[in-house]
């Protein structure tokens, strides 16, 4: 989602094209409506000079009511586990 797939050049070296690489990702069912609630907030970044520094969590009782979370509580902590790896995968990529 926040990382490049392989170069060309990475994927010929392996002797493979664009379409050998499997974009699928597996999601497990208990985590589902968390996904999709961190792919509706994928505009919702905050951003200074450093790149990200977290989601805007002003719209989340909107996004909340929008995907009927019944416990608010525990898919903010799901959320937070979420954005806190991709921060770090998206400063990896930055920091080269």
């Amino acid at each position: 989602m926040y990382t490049p797939g392989p170069t060309l050049a990475e994927l010929s070296a392996f002797g493979l094209t664009p379409e050998d690489v499997e974009e699928e990702v597996g999601i497990l069912p208990s985590t589902w409506k968390v996904f999709t609630i961190f792919s509706t907030l994928a505009t919702q970044w905050r951003v200074g000079a450093s790149g990200a520094t977290g989601l805007d969590y002003n719209v989340l009782p909107w996004v909340f009511q929008l995907h009927g979370v019944e416990d608010a509580a525990a898919c903010m902590a799901d959320l937070q586990i979420m954005e806190s790896e991709a921060l770090k995968v998206m400063h990896k990529e930055t920091s080269k």
